[in-house]
């Protein structure tokens, strides 16, 4: 899509002495997919009070499927993490425009070196602690968050804060598909989705498997739907819980690709997962969730409610939680979680949706 927005309103445009009528806003969050979606936020935020403008997206390409054709972003560039020889094309690409304002909500050396390439006027970011990696020293305007470090997703809204927008939260727009023919049949009633899997890189902040296979069948017990997703490499996580009971759904996010993945959870009551980024397609979509967290501040990175919907984040109470730490030999916090306690918050959740109808 592309093409400038007009507005017949002739009042002052809020922001419009650093965002004229009818510019340009660049925003860059390079990875990972929560955090991708935690900036669908501030792009609809962004759209709300100035409809006007045209929006850019710098994006990995891993998840470009979940921003094209996108009703809220003109144009996404393309940033080739495993083809580096390919960069010089997303800088070209990038500079063919001319931004009035250029958003870092990734906040790292990696996006904020794009910020600095860019054609901008004006160049907005985090101060550290907010950006990391000495990344500021790309900012024109170096926004300081307050402290202790708001919610990934609020970052977004400080930056346009800072450009004299209200910065108020604004849900995310996230069109998907209607799941494939056949997805649902047989399976009546409430739907819940199992995500057993995580990112290699996480593998730590997994819940047992074999707990989820237990939550499979209390639930089936309970004549609950019960759908199991898993991405490529997760299949042999997602096999003992669609082998827990009669019934249980397989869900191959492989086939249906992110958007699809989202397609199936949006029209599920429950999602269950980990930190991870499936947790947050699930409550972008609109999904009740049940977040299985570890090491992560829950305040900093658990799903976004938006309207009446509240998820329930669960984790193991340990005193080093939360921590920064990549891997752990015992992850106690997530695997003190026991099956009661999450099937309970799967009860409540179905109990929540079915007193909202």
């Amino acid at each position: 899509m592309t093409g400038l927005r007009e507005t017949t309103n002739s009042a002052p445009l809020p922001g419009a002495e650093v965002l004229p009528r009818g510019g340009r806003v660049l925003v860059v969050r390079l990875s990972a997919l929560g955090d991708v979606l935690f900036a669908l936020e501030t792009v609809a935020a962004l759209r709300r009070e100035r409809p006007d403008v045209a929006v850019d997206f710098l994006v990995e390409d891993r998840f470009r499927a979940l921003l094209v054709d996108h009703p809220q972003i003109d144009r996404v560039l393309v940033y080739p993490r495993r083809r580096k020889f390919a960069i010089p094309h997303t800088i070209v690409a990038m500079r063919q425009r001319r931004y009035d304002v250029v958003l870092d909500v990734h906040g790292i050396q990696k996006s904020a070196f794009h910020v600095w390439l860019a054609r901008a006027a004006t160049r907005v970011g985090a101060a550290a602690p907010g950006s990391r990696e000495g990344a500021a020293w790309a900012y024109d305007r170096r926004v300081v968050l307050p402290m202790p470090l708001p919610h990934r997703a609020d970052v977004g809204h400080h930056l346009l804060a800072a450009i004299g927008l209200s910065g108020a939260p604004t849900p995310p727009v996230l069109q998907v598909p209607a799941p494939p023919p056949g997805t649902f049949d047989g399976l009546e009633g409430s739907r819940v989705f199992l995500h057993p899997g995580t990112s290699a890189f996480a593998a730590f902040k997994r819940w047992p498997a074999d707990r989820f296979a237990e939550l499979a069948r209390r639930l089936r017990a309970q004549n609950v739907a019960v759908l199991v997703g898993f991405g490529p490499g997760e299949r042999e996580l997602a096999e003992p819980v669609l082998a827990a009971a009669p019934g249980v759904r397989a869900v191959d996010g492989k086939d249906l690709g992110l958007l699809g993945l989202a397609g199936v959870m949006k029209e599920c009551t429950v999602v269950v997962a980990a930190d991870t980024g499936p947790l947050h397609l699930g409550a972008a979509v609109g999904a009740r969730c049940v977040a299985l967290f570890g090491p992560k501040d829950t305040h900093r990175y658990g799903p976004r409610a938006h309207g009446a919907i509240r998820h329930e984040v669960l984790f193991h109470e340990v005193p080093c939680r939360p921590c920064t730490r990549r891997t752990c030999a015992s992850p106690l916090c997530v695997l003190g979680i026991d099956v009661a306690t999450v099937e309970a918050a799967v009860l409540r959740q179905l109990a929540a949706a079915g007193a909202a109808q």
